[in-house]
């Protein structure tokens, strides 16, 4: 986001991380007016979309599973997911849902440690975000923290979310977020902090 308020005409103010449900209440009530990065279908419930503009997209985010310690099962569709427990971040949607039953936890390293923990036999959990936890938090190389790498299941594209009251705005972060994939910044920014990540070119990142 501070790359991104280097080249928007006015300076953006962050607020401090919240829960995502409390993220989108107050979004829906306009006391917030931005949010990133986000899933047009992690926010399709009731009083989101009537209020929501989409920019162009950010990145994509690739959802995949991981596994217990040997507990791996085979998978080839979200199908397969039917009737099992799986850990997931309260607030957040998963393409799927309606096969499995959620394990909420609050945040990605309390599903990583539901899964590792054996009290969910599988998580889902977005590759990237997963590269960059693995960079930045030493302790997830620990063995009360080990999980096995899973398939893909999703792949999402990732936009701001810019409230109603910011469509005149829109066209502004549109050209911005063009312009840091056109010179390569936004990959060079997710290589620094994932730099496990399969970088291709100054869009395409995964």
């Amino acid at each position: 986001m501070l790359a991104l308020d280097e080249r928007l005409p006015e300076q953006l103010q962050a607020s401090r991380p919240l829960p995502p449900l409390r993220t989108q209440k107050l979004f829906r009530e306009g006391a917030l007016q931005i949010e990133c990065c986000v899933s047009k279908h992690w926010r399709r419930d009731a009083g989101q979309g009537e209020v929501s503009l989409w920019t162009v997209p950010v990145l994509e985010a690739e959802e995949m599973l991981v596994f217990a310690p040997g507990r791996r099962f085979a998978y080839q569709r979200l199908q397969n997911l039917r009737g099992r427990s799986i850990a997931t971040v309260r607030g957040y949607g998963y393409v799927g849902s309606e096969y499995f039953q959620r394990h909420d936890g609050a945040d990605v390293q309390a599903l990583i440690h539901l899964v590792a923990q054996g009290r969910s036999e599988v998580g889902i959990l977005d590759r990237l975000e997963w590269r960059y936890l693995q960079h930045e938090h030493a302790m997830l190389q620990g063995a009360r923290w080990q999980v096995e790498e899973g398939p893909t299941i999703n792949r999402s594209q990732l936009r701001l979310r810019l409230h109603q009251q910011q469509a005149n705005r829109l066209a502004a972060f549109n050209a911005a977020i063009r312009s840091l994939q056109a010179d390569g910044t936004l990959a060079r920014i997710v290589a620094r902090y994932a730099p496990q990540a399969h970088v291709v070119g100054p869009v395409e990142i995964r």
